[in-house]
């Protein structure tokens, strides 16, 4: 476990998270960018808080936390089988999960059908802590629901793989 940790290259950081999120969003934003993916709706997030997320997510490692170096590098698949792995509900509001689902929200945010419906699937999961996200899904979730179906067997089969 130790040859592990210090294999991480020096400028990532794994703890303290809470560090990482405070110097990365400014006092000013009205949500921080870590929960960007449970407070705003799909049209409304900028290419600001866009690139401001890819900063702060290239700098945040999350620990234990399978294939994030890949859904870093661009792989969809690989960030929709981070965040099914940690479906569960007792981490449903940590920062942990807030990581893994802020990756999942930028492929979602580029163009990533499998992982838009990810996203709609895991906010479907807050309503348990008595949250009112139904505009959230709304925006994530198309219409069509043979597209439905469709992208959410991609996210099971990307998942798997």
């Amino acid at each position: 476990m130790t040859a592990v940790i210090l294999a991480h290259p020096a400028m990532t950081r794994t703890m303290p998270l809470a560090d990482a999120v405070a110097s990365a969003c400014g006092a000013g934003n009205s949500a921080p960018l870590l929960r960007l993916w449970r407070s705003v709706p799909a049209g409304v997030i900028g290419d600001r808080d866009q690139a401001e997320l890819r900063a702060l997510l290239c700098v945040v490692r999350p620990l234990r936390v399978e294939h994030w170096r890949e859904a870093l590098a661009g792989d969809p698949a690989a960030a929709v089988a981070a965040a099914l792995k940690l479906s569960g509900l007792d981490v449903l509001d940590t920062p942990h999960h807030d990581v893994v689902m802020s990756m999942v929200l930028l492929h979602a945010l580029a163009g990533s059908d499998a992982a838009r419906t990810t996203l709609a699937f895991v906010l479907q999961r807050r309503r348990y802590l008595g949250e009112d996200v139904e505009s959230l899904i709304a925006s994530w979730r198309k219409s069509d629901r043979v597209a439905i179906r469709r992208a959410s067997i991609q996210a099971l089969m990307e998942a798997l793989s």
